[in-house]
């Protein structure tokens, strides 16, 4: 898989060996700075057009990617990455396979957020099911009152394996559908089950390091349970059985600069504040860790890609 990292803030930037090791490996690099703020938490269609169009002129796919894009308040890029997987892959069908602390799968209205991608993602041409991963939010608990697009359950399109279930029950139900969680069935058995409920022959994976531990990450959100080794064991799993056509990564710790105009950036502020842990971790032990994640999430999909 090459590797392409997606610069819409500082995170990458102070990763000297990730970039140093990708570059080695024929990664390309993608300065997007300037639409960052802009983007960050949610992003209007002119935005995303904007950056479609850069990722189009500037990085053309030409086969499975890997790619690096920052805090996982960027994590509605996911959809247009994965439309150029499916393009490059000839098309579907394809499942993709989303570990993450939430479910992402919110209604937004003119725009995406990252919080509601997951609904264009599976509703993307190609795309058979978004298979989501590792919540232990409680966006869950009770989803519709919180602006859950419930009928992406209804239709089949997201199926979701949470880690506990904010009450403590042993599954997730949702409009009459029910998934057992991990706790519940335990991680080596998971993982097994896991890599049965991918029907389709190619997958894309779409991590957020928020599903990871706090000893495993430092991200602009709250954490999950998941180690990092279960994680990887997952997601070896899964390519073992199936094609991988590409993977991207969100989730790296990063200062907030939003944009977007004025009112957007006051709206995401207050957004920020009332959704996001307040406490400002150290900058430079979280780049350290957030970029040792990253150097072994990158040898994981090679390896896997092989």
């Amino acid at each position: 898989m090459r590797p392409l990292f997606l610069h819409l803030d500082d995170a990458l930037a102070s990763q000297p060996a990730l970039i140093e090791r990708g570059l080695a490996d024929g990664a390309r690099r993608l300065e997007v700075g300037g639409i960052g703020p802009a983007m960050r938490l949610w992003s209007r269609p002119k935005a995303l057009d904007a950056l479609r169009g850069r990722l189009r002129d500037q990085a053309p796919a030409a086969g499975p990617e890997l790619v690096f894009a920052g805090s996982g308040d960027f994590h509605h890029v996911t959809p247009l990455l994965l439309e150029r997987a499916v393009e490059a892959a000839g098309g579907g069908p394809v499942t993709v396979l989303h570990f993450d602390n939430h479910p992402d799968w919110v209604k937004f209205d003119n725009g995406m957020h990252c919080g509601s991608w997951v609904g264009r993602a599976a509703r993307l041409p190609g795309v058979a099911r978004v298979v989501t991963v590792g919540v232990c939010s409680g966006d869950i608990d009770r989803p519709r009152s919180k602006g859950a697009d419930l009928s992406l359950v209804e239709e089949g399109r997201v199926e979701l394996y949470a880690y506990r279930e904010p009450t403590g029950a042993d599954a997730v139900r949702v409009c009459g559908r029910e998934w057992p969680t991990i706790e519940s069935v335990g991680e080596a058995a998971f993982a097994d089950l896991l890599a049965s409920r991918i029907e389709t022959e190619a997958v894309y994976v779409t991590i957020d390091k928020d599903v990871l531990r706090a000893e495993d990450a430092v991200t602009n959100w709250d954490q999950g349970r998941t180690s990092l080794d279960f994680l990887s064991a997952m997601v070896r799993g899964a390519a073992a059985r199936h094609r991988l056509i590409g993977a991207d990564v969100v989730g790296d710790w990063s200062p907030q600069v939003l944009g977007g105009g004025p009112l957007a950036a006051l709206l995401k502020r207050g957004e920020a504040l009332l959704d996001q842990p307040w406490r400002r971790p150290d900058a430079a032990a979280a780049r350290r860790l957030n970029e040792a994640v990253n150097l072994r999430l990158y040898d994981l999909f090679a390896e896997a890609a092989a």
